[in-house]
């Protein structure tokens, strides 16, 4: 009788440790419930702001005119390794940029497609058929958590989805948890969270579609992870208990 109450609470170890160790297909899935048509109109607005740092190229026949600014051939060829701040122009406090011959220019609350449009207005008191093209340097991302390479990302491209980051930072970890993750933003109205459940295909649509300028991802452990990091203590301990366990066993066995 005592060995198979032992035999039993062994089973029943072993049939927990079996159900924590398991994670249900339904929470690894990304996207279902998919119709094959997401419908979403969401489209991406993003406005320059004081502390943003932009580059602004001017292409002209004769770029030796305008130093500084004016891109020439040679130029164009040689490579750049300085950093974003030491290239670029920052929007100051007021909104505006000071740059070569226009002066002072105010760009907050532009895109950067009315930005390019507005200084090449300015320019065109200097020269005719000026081509400007205005870059933002100061585009970065920051994925944290359950992910495979956690990191500041300076994004390179215009725009940046939110499936698209996490593709950044390696995809999700084993120990992700696809429901519980956020996106914490910057607004003019104070920092919101967004929350997002990645086995929904609704994450796809809406505000959390795109990711915007000094955006955080944030992705929680799931519950698995909790369980498996048991100190080195506490494995101990179980172990020493099998241990008794099977003593004990092998002992009412010879009684």
């Amino acid at each position: 009788m005592k060995i198979n109450i032992i035999c039993r609470s062994a089973f029943l170890i072993v049939l927990i440790g079996f159900l924590f160790s398991c994670t249900p297909q339904k929470k690894i899935v990304y996207f279902q419930n998919s119709s094959g048509n997401v419908g979403d109109t969401t489209s991406f607005d993003m406005l320059l702001a004081k502390g943003d740092i932009i580059t602004v190229d001017l292409y002209t026949i004769n770029p030796d005119a305008f130093p500084g600014i004016g891109i020439s051939k040679d130029r164009a060829t040689i490579v750049d390794n300085r950093s974003a701040y030491e290239k670029g122009f920052t929007i100051d406090n007021n909104g505006k940029v000071i740059l070569p011959y226009i002066g002072e220019v105010f760009l907050q609350g532009m895109s950067i497609t009315q930005a390019r449009d507005f200084i090449t207005q300015k320019f065109k008191a200097f020269l005719d058929e000026p081509v400007v093209v205005v870059k933002k340097l100061s585009f970065k991302i920051s994925v944290i958590g359950e992910v495979q390479k956690p990191g500041l990302y300076y994004i390179l491209n215009e725009k940046i989805t939110l499936i698209e980051g996490l593709a950044l930072a390696g995809d999700l970890g084993n120990y992700a948890d696809r429901k519980n993750l956020k996106i914490i933003r910057k607004t003019n109205n104070g920092t919101i969270e967004i929350p997002i459940d990645l086995t929904n295909q609704s994450s796809l649509v809406g505000v959390a579609r795109y990711l915007y300028p000094d955006d955080i991802v944030y992705v929680a452990p799931n519950r698995k992870k909790a369980f498996s990091q048991i100190s080195v203590a506490a494995g101990i301990y179980t172990s020493i208990i099998t241990s008794l366990v099977l003593i004990a066993t092998l002992y009412l066995k010879t009684k």
